[in-house]
Parts: structure tokens; sequence; C-alpha cells
């Protein structure tokens, strides 16, 4: 049960921060676009943290050693990413005189989120014999 239950807090952080992102590529000219976009971020976040929480409860249960395979390393990264992405869009509007630059780091910070959750949610699959490991072949 905790298995889908982190599964699905973790594609739902997904999803919820690739939605951020494309409302802020492409609606950005709409006046909604940055509560949205805030909305949306800091949704997928939560829900990635959840989901991170639910893993550590379910290998707790399990008995088993915490971040024994390379999925539970990275997903620490992206716990990390996912809650200094929205901590650095947010800055940008309070050091205002370093604005460019931290926008700039916010933006590679969510790039680098998306592609390190994708990855990571491939190699859970791969770890929950959902999708067949290659080096089986």
């Amino acid at each position: 049960m905790l298995l889908y239950l982190h599964a699905g807090f973790m594609i739902a952080g997904f999803v919820l921060m690739t939605a951020g992102v494309t409302v802020a590529r492409l609606m950005r000219k709409r006046p909604w676009w940055l509560r949205c976009h805030r909305a949306l971020g800091a949704s997928g976040s939560l829900s990635v943290v959840c989901g991170f929480v639910t893993a550590l409860t379910m290998v707790a249960q399990s008995g088993e050693e915490h971040f024994e395979a390379l999925h539970a390393y990275v997903g620490a990264v992206v716990i990390l990413a996912a809650t200094a992405t929205p901590v650095l869009g947010q800055l940008q509007f309070v050091l205002k005189e370093r604005r460019a630059e931290i926008r700039k780091i916010h933006r590679w910070a969510g790039a680098i989120t998306l592609i390190l959750i994708s990855l990571n949610i491939i190699s859970g699959l791969v770890l929950a014999g959902v999708i067949p490991d290659m080096r089986s072949f």
C-alpha cells in the first residue's frame, strides 16, 4: 500500500512541477501566470516531500536499511532540489539587486529537478519490477 502511495506522490509531484514550468514558459503574458506557477510549484514540491516521507516510512516498516539503492540517493537529491527551487524563486523577489542571477539559478534548478525526478521515477519502476532491469538481459 505504501509503495503505491509513494509512487502516487512522486508522479503527482512530477506532473505538478511540469505544469508549473509549462505555465511559466507558455503563459507568461497572462496576468495570473505567476500565481499559478507558484501554486503548481509549491504543490509539486509538497507532493514530492510527502512521497519521500512515505518512502522512509515504507523502508522503516520493512526493516531494511535506508539508502541501499541508487534510487534512494537520487531521491534525496530530488528532495533537496524540489525544495530549493521554490525557495530560489521566492528569493528573487527578496534580493532584488541579484534578481537576474537568482532567476537564472531558479530556472536551471527547476530543469535539473524535473530531469532528476523523471530519472528517479524510472529507476523506481525498475526497482519495483515494473520495468525490466536491462542488466538481466
